[in-house]
């Protein structure tokens, strides 16, 4: 989310300003082409550079997706009930978007400082996991009285076009999320491995948890490429196709996977119907690893009762102080 922040703030203080390389980079992307709406695209200008834009779910792909067989697999993948449609049911809704557009320029534009207030206010709410509606309720209230007893009035007016309803901040959080999903998926252009995991969240709903390792100049680095709802049974078959279903949607090349790591259960690690076998049918040259931290866990299991005994003391310790913020300070 760092990174977002610095990105816009860099776009807004720095607009319009850009090097000879990165220009020099531009020219050398594809250009629309009017067969592209057959399967509902239209593009969007980004300085000299046309992006793809869907007219169906409004959103703009990467200057790389500009190919037929990308934008046909965007929509087979996600609008699969919208195969066979025809020509001009992309082009009426490439009329609402346009004037959707034009409506909402008009009636919802903002100043750019205002606009980048939200982003961090957002930002800010995302980190702490509170509620959506705190911005509204508590944090533009409460700026707003600093704002007039610190420096006066006119100031504290200024704070009220900042846009913070409870929608605005959610539409927010999904922006600095796909944002940073973008930037992740930039990094995978090279060799990376992943780790996968099952949990579950304070709902109790299950999640596929995937974390990625690239190389990043001469060091490794790691991130969390997503995490997903299992909404099936979650068998290997059930996982791979998450997996696979997040690949394509953002163009990964399962080429360049070189290492897997799971835990032990059968479904992940299993060597002909498992996860990792699955895996290796895109990816041939992945290797399987046990992950470290399960293999701990399942060592503790095995050790002398002496021992066992002496870690029990310890965890109860640690989860007795981490648990209790004024005795973890003490600490």
């Amino acid at each position: 989310m760092d990174n977002f922040i610095q990105i816009n703030i860099k776009h807004v203080e720095d607009s319009g300003k850009s090097t000879k390389k990165t220009v020099e980079k531009r020219k050398k992307y594809r250009k629309y082409d009017d067969q592209y709406l057959d399967f509902g695209f239209t593009y969007v200008s980004k300085g000299n550079v046309e992006l793809p834009q869907c007219v169906v779910c409004h959103k703009v792909l990467a200057a790389e997706s500009m190919l037929p067989n990308k934008l046909k697999n965007h929509l087979e993948t996600i609008y699969s009930n919208l195969q066979g449609k025809p020509r001009d049911f992309f082009a009426r809704k490439l009329r609402e978007l346009k004037h959707q557009s034009t409506s909402l320029f008009s009636r919802a534009s903002i100043p750019s400082k205002a606009l980048l207030a939200s982003y961090k206010v957002a930002h800010r709410i995302a980190k702490c996991k509170k509620p959506h509606t705190i911005a509204e309720d508590l944090i533009l209230p409460a700026a707003i009285d600093m704002v007039s007893v610190m420096i006066g009035e006119s100031a504290a007016k200024e704070i009220k076009n900042i846009p913070l309803s409870n929608n605005t901040i959610s539409r927010r959080i999904h922006d600095i999320a796909e944002d940073i999903n973008e930037q992740i998926v930039e990094k995978l252009s090279g060799l990376f491995a992943i780790q996968l995991d099952e949990a579950t969240d304070s709902n109790n709903d299950a999640q596929l948890i995937c974390y990625m390792r690239y190389m990043e100049g001469a060091n490794v680095c790691e991130d969390l490429l997503f995490c997903k709802e299992m909404t099936d049974a979650g068998k290997a078959s059930d996982l791979f196709a998450i997996i696979v279903s997040y690949m394509k949607e953002n163009n990964i090349q399962w080429e360049n996977c070189v290492g897997v790591r799971t835990d032990g259960a059968r479904a992940m690690s299993g060597q002909y119907g498992g996860l990792q076998a699955l895996i290796k049918t895109k990816a041939p040259n992945a290797k399987w690893t046990h992950c470290i931290i399960h293999r701990e866990a399942l060592a503790t299991k095995n050790i002398s009762p002496e021992l066992n005994f002496v870690i029990n003391i310890i965890i109860k310790v640690v989860n007795f102080t981490k648990t209790r913020p004024v005795k973890a300070r003490f600490f």
